[in-house]
């Protein structure tokens, strides 16, 4: 028979392995941090309403880049984003010890080529990361335009809105 583990304990196990991983810290309130210079990463983890220990355990992790020089309210400073779906769903089972362990192991390996990447380009070079973002990950990572223009140029991003435009 498989482990069945509690709500919170499978909960903060998940969240607290996956910070001693990525490097994050993690906050009380089940988010794992990064900042570099003026930009958070933060990677939030929800859980269901309807989880039961014992039974079901079911969360959603999705990354928020933040730019702090935005102000610290969240509609006004969240510059890019993307979630963390599984791909066939949108909730991770992490009610056994088993389907934590398979949901740690595939959160880690997702957060090594996205949050992780970007924190490295991010301390590499900061305008390099911002391009990065603009013209490769543009899409992956919905970033704002606004943030971009603001930190490379409005005359670089000139095509980049045109070819949104014309999409």
């Amino acid at each position: 028979m498989a482990n069945i583990l509690n709500v919170e304990e499978a909960k903060t196990r998940l969240i607290s392995e996956l910070a001693t991983i990525t490097g994050f810290k993690y906050l009380k309130s089940g988010i794992l941090k990064k900042t570099v210079k003026d930009i958070v990463f933060e990677i939030n983890f929800f859980s269901s309403k309807w989880n039961v220990s014992g039974q079901s355990i079911e969360i959603n992790v999705d990354l928020r880049i933040i730019y702090k020089k935005y102000g610290k309210s969240p509609v006004d400073n969240v510059v890019a984003s993307m979630s963390y779906n599984p791909t066939d769903g949108y909730w991770y089972d992490i009610s056994t010890e088993s389907k934590l362990l398979e949901t740690k192991d595939i959160l880690e390996k997702r957060f090594r080529e996205t949050a992780m990447d970007l924190v490295n380009r991010f301390e590499k070079d900061y305008n390099a990361a911002i391009q990065y973002l603009a013209f490769e990950g543009f899409e992956k990572y919905n970033v704002y335009l606004d943030f971009v223009a603001d930190n490379l140029g409005q005359e670089i991003m000139k095509d980049k809105a045109q070819q949104i435009y014309e999409g």
